[in-house]
C-alpha cells in the first residue's frame, strides 16, 4: 500500500471511530407459547409423609424409606409434578407444581443443576400444593442449639434423604423437558369467582387484628387456549387455578399417600374440563379446607368437595374465555436474593437469636385464642445452630396481565394483602401470591399477628420481624425492578453416594385374592404378590368387557381408571421391615379395593396389575390379570324409605341406599373402607338418596279402597310422586320387589311400605 493510501485509511478509521455507533435495537418478544406435562413422582409406598407431627403406632410396619415418622402403607392418589412451560422467544419460564408439603432449597438447587446439565436455561418457579399426605425427607435439617442438636425439621418432615430428592428431580426434569417440547401458540384469559364455601379461617389468634373469618376466598382461573395461525383461540390447553387451602383433610394417623384437598380439586377440575389443570396455592398459611354440608369424612370429603369446587371452577373457566393472541407477548421473570440474617431483619444484638429460632412461645398468648398480644420481651425461643447467612429467592413472574409473586413459606392472609398492594406500581390487573414456593421458611405473618401466639409462631424460624422484612424487600424489589438484583444463593446439594438395596420377592408374581361378583355398592378386592416398592408402585387398571374384548375404563374423557382415587391401593411385606430390616427376601403383597357406587356402569370387569419384580437378583416386569367379575344392579334401594304428602297434595316416596359412613382402622384415624361418595348431596350416615327412574305401587286410600299408582321422579321434591290425591286422611303405599327403579337401574329387593297423612 502506498503511503498516501495508508494515510487515507488511517484517517478514515479515526473518523469512523469518532462517529457515534447506533446501537442495535433490542430483540422484540414474539407471541406467547405454552406447553404442559405431568409425571408421577418416583416415590415408593413406605416413604414417610410430611406436614404433621406424627408418632409411630405399634402397628407401623416400618420401611427403608421412613426413618423417624411412620411409613406410608398405601396410595389414595398419585403424587405428581405438573409443569406449564412458557416462552415468548425471549424468556423461558417453567411453572412447576409439586404434590409435596413444601419446596426445599436443596430440591430447587438440585433441579436447577440437573436441568442446566441438559442445556435447559429456563427460569423456574417451584411451588408445592402443601398436601400433608405427600412425601417427606426433602428438607435439610434445622438443628436446635448446635450441629449435634435435635433436627427440628425431622419432627414433621423426617430426616433429609438425598436419594429421595434425586428420584423426584428425575421426574421433574422429564416433565420440564416434555412441556417445552410440546409448546403451542396460546392466548390467556382470566376470571375470578367467590369460593368461600370451600375454605375456613384456621387462625383465631388474630381475630382482634383482622376480625373473625379473615381469609382469602377468591378462586382465580387463568385459562390458556391454543390458537390458530391468525391468533384466534381454538381449544383449551390447560388452566391455572389459584386458591388458598391447606391440604389437611386427612388426619395425622392416615397411612395413605394422597394429593389431599388441593389435589382433589385439581383432579376433578381436570376431569370436568377435559384438560390438565394446575393448582396454584395461595395465602393458605391461615386457611384450612372446609368440610361440606353433608358430613362426608376423610377420603369421601376429598371427593365430595373436590367435585363441588370443580363445578365452580368450570363456571370461572367459561368466563375466562381468552381473546385474540397478541403478536408481542409479555413474559417476565425477575429474581431477588433476600439476605437471611438477624441484622438484616432489624433485630438488635441479643433481641433474637443470631441464626434464627424455633418453638418460639409468646408468653401471655400460650393457649389463648385472640385474647392478648405479647410483647417481644415475653417471647422465648429455642435457638438454631450457628450458620452462615444466605439469600433466599423472591421471584416475580408476569404472564401477560397476570402477576405472580413467590413467597418462601406459609403465607398469612394479612401479610399477603399488603404484598399484593406493594405490587400495584407494576400495573398488572391480576396479582396473585404463590405460597410454598422457591424455599420454605415457616409461617410468614405480620408482626402484630405473630405476637398473638398460637401454633404458627412456633415453627417460624425468624420471628416477628421477618414478615415486615419480606414486605420491605418486596417494596424495594418493585421500586428497583429494572436494576440489577442480588442473586439468591444455591443450596449445597448432598451427593447420593449409595442407593437402597431392593429386596427379592419370595416367589414369582401371582394372584392371591380374586374379585367376586357382586351388586353395586360392594367392594371388589384384588390381591397379588409383586415386587419391592422401590421398583415402583404397581399400576392397576380397571377394564370392562365391550363385545369380545376388555377395554380400559375412563374416569373422564382424558383419564383412565388406574390406581387412585377410584382404586385404593395398600401394601404389606412379610416379614415387615420393622421386624427384620436386613431381610433380603420378602413377600410383597399388594391389595386393590374397587368400591362401586350407585352409578357404576353395569357389566363384566377385570383388574390388571403391571409392575416390576426382582427374583434371584434379576429384575423383570410382570402382568397379572384378575378373573372377570360381574357388577350387577343394586337391590338395596329403599334400605331407608319414607312417605309424605307434598304441598300440592301428591304422595311422595323418598328412598335411600344403606348408609356408608367412612370405616376406620381400629383405634386409628386411618380409612380402610367406604371411601367413595355415593351422593354429593346426602349424608353417608343417612344413606345416599336414590334418584330418577319410576315406581309403581299399590295405594290404600283413607276409605280403604286400593288402587295401582304410577309415581314419577320429581327433582323439586327429591322423591317419586303420584298424581294429586283427592281424599283426606291416612294413606298407605306398598311397593312390591322391583317396583321401584332408580335412574341407574337399581331396585328395591324387598317389599317397601310407607304411610302418610293428608
Amino acid at each position: 500500500m502506498s503511503s498516501s493510501l495508508r494515510v487515507f485509511a488511517l484517517a478514515s478509521f479515526f473518523v469512523f471511530m469518532a462517529c457515534p455507533q447506533v446501537p442495535a435495537p433490542p430483540p422484540e418478544p414474539g407471541p406467547l407459547q405454552a406447553g404442559v406435562a405431568t409425571r408421577r413422582l418416583d416415590l415408593p409406598v413406605g416413604i414417610a409423609m410430611g406436614g404433621y407431627l406424627r408418632t409411630r403406632p405399634a402397628s407401623d410396619p416400618g420401611s427403608p424409606w421412613a426413618r423417624q415418622l411412620p411409613a406410608s402403607q398405601g396410595l389414595h392418589s398419585d403424587p405428581t409434578v405438573r409443569v406449564v412451560a412458557f416462552t415468548n422467544g425471549l424468556t423461558r419460564l417453567a411453572l412447576v407444581r409439586l404434590d409435596t408439603t413444601l419446596v426445599s432449597p436443596t430440591l430447587r438447587s438440585r433441579l436447577m443443576g440437573t436441568l442446566a446439565a441438559t442445556g435447559e436455561t429456563a427460569n423456574l418457579l417451584l411451588f408445592a400444593t402443601h398436601t400433608h399426605a405427600g412425601p417427606a425427607r426433602i428438607m435439610p435439617p434445622a438443628r436446635l442449639g448446635s450441629a449435634t442438636g435435635t433436627d427440628f425439621v425431622s419432627l414433621v418432615m423426617d430426616h433429609y434423604d438425598a436419594e429421595i430428592e434425586q428420584r423426584m428431580t428425575k421426574a421433574i426434569t422429564e416433565a420440564v423437558t416434555e412441556a417445552f417440547a410440546t409448546l403451542k401458540p396460546v392466548s390467556i384469559g382470566v376470571a375470578t369467582l367467590e369460593a368461600g364455601d370451600f375454605n375456613s379461617d384456621r387462625r383465631c389468634e388474630n381475630d382482634p387484628l383482622y376480625g373473625r373469618d379473615f381469609r382469602d376466598t377468591a378462586l382465580t382461573v387463568i385459562r390458556i387456549d391454543e390458537v390458530d395461525e391468525r391468533g384466534a383461540p381454538v381449544k383449551p390447553l390447560t388452566a391455572l387455578m389459584h386458591y388458598a387451602m391447606h391440604g389437611t383433610v386427612l388426619g395425622s394417623q392416615n397411612t395413605l399417600q394422597s394429593t389431599e384437598a388441593p389435589g382433589a380439586f385439581e383432579l376433578y377440575a381436570s376431569d370436568t374440563l377435559g384438560i390438565p389443570v394446575v393448582y396454584v396455592q395461595g395465602a393458605a398459611g391461615d386457611v384450612s379446607p372446609r368440610g361440606g354440608p353433608y358430613e362426608h369424612d376423610e377420603l369421601q370429603q376429598l371427593e365430595r368437595q373436590g367435585r363441588a369446587l370443580a363445578l365452580l371452577a368450570q363456571d370461572a373457566f367459561q368466563r375466562a374465555l381468552p381473546g385474540q393472541a397478541v403478536t408481542s407477548a409479555r413474559l417476565d421473570y425477575r429474581e431477588r436474593g433476600v439476605l437471611l440474617s438477624r441484622a438484616a431483619f432489624g433485630y438488635e444484638k441479643g433481641e433474637f437469636p443470631e441464626s434464627g429460632a424455633l418453638q418460639c412461645a409468646a408468653g401471655s398468648t400460650m393457649g389463648a385464642c385472640g385474647s392478648v398480644k405479647s410483647t417481644p420481651d415475653e417471647v422465648v425461643c429455642l435457638p438454631l445452630e450457628p450458620r452462615k447467612p444466605s439469600r433466599t429467592a423472591l421471584s416475580l413472574v408476569r404472564v401477560g396481565d397476570v402477576q405472580f409473586f413467590s413467597q418462601p413459606g406459609e403465607l398469612g392472609t394479612g401479610l399477603s394483602r399488603k404484598l399484593v398492594a406493594a405490587l400495584a406500581p407494576l400495573g398488572a390487573s391480576t396479582v396473585l401470591p404463590v405460597g410454598y414456593s422457591q424455599d420454605h421458611l415457616g409461617y410468614l405473618l405480620e408482626e402484630d399477628d405473630w405476637l398473638r401466639g398460637g401454633y404458627e409462631p412456633t415453627v417460624s424460624a425468624y420471628g416477628w420481624k421477618f414478615g415486615p422484612y419480606l414486605l420491605a424487600q418486596m417494596e424495594d424489589f418493585v421500586a428497583t425492578i429494572d436494576q440489577p438484583q442480588e442473586p439468591p444463593d444455591l443450596a449445597v446439594v448432598p451427593a447420593v453416594t449409595s442407593t437402597r438395596p431392593v429386596s427379592d420377592s419370595m416367589a414369582a408374581a401371582s394372584v392371591v385374592t380374586e374379585p367376586l361378583d357382586a351388586e353395586r355398592l360392594a367392594t371388589h378386592v384384588f390381591e397379588f404378590e409383586g415386587g419391592d416398592p422401590a421398583l415402583g408402585t404397581p399400576r392397576v387398571s380397571l377394564e370392562k368387557q365391550e363385545g369380545a374384548a376388555f377395554v380400559p375404563v375412563q374416569a373422564s374423557s382424558t383419564r383412565l381408571v388406574i390406581n387412585g382415587p377410584e382404586l385404593m391401593l395398600r401394601y404389606r411385606s412379610t416379614p415387615t421391615f420393622r421386624a427384620e430390616p436386613e431381610a433380603s427376601v420378602r413377600v410383597h403383597t399388594w391389595r386393590i379395593s374397587f368400591e362401586t357406587i350407585p352409578s357404576t356402569a353395569l357389566g363384566t370387569y377385570r383388574l390388571v396389575a403391571r409392575g416390576a419384580i426382582k427374583r434371584a437378583g434379576a429384575e423383570s416386569n410382570y402382568e397379572l390379570v384378575s378373573r372377570a367379575f360381574e357388577v350387577t344392579r343394586s337391590t338395596s334401594v329403599g334400605a331407608r324409605v319414607s312417605g309424605r304428602i307434598t304441598a300440592d297434595g301428591r304422595y311422595a316416596v323418598e328412598a335411600r341406599f344403606p348408609p356408608n359412613p367412612t370405616q376406620y382402622a381400629m383405634g386409628l384415624d386411618d380409612v380402610i373402607g367406604a371411601y367413595r361418595v355415593r351422593d354429593q348431596d346426602s349424608s353417608p350416615k343417612q344413606g345416599a338418596l336414590a334418584r330418577g327412574g319410576t315406581a309403581m305401587g299399590t295405594l290404600r286410600a283413607p276409605d280403604l279402597t286400593m288402587s295401582t299408582v304410577a309415581l314419577t321422579w320429581s327433582a323439586a321434591e327429591s322423591a317419586w310422586v303420584s298424581a294429586p290425591l283427592t281424599g283426606t286422611g291416612s294413606y298407605q303405599l306398598e311397593l312390591a320387589p322391583g317396583a321401584l327403579l332408580d335412574g341407574f337401574g337399581n331396585e328395591n329387593g324387598g317389599v317397601l311400605s310407607t304411610n302418610a297423612t293428608k
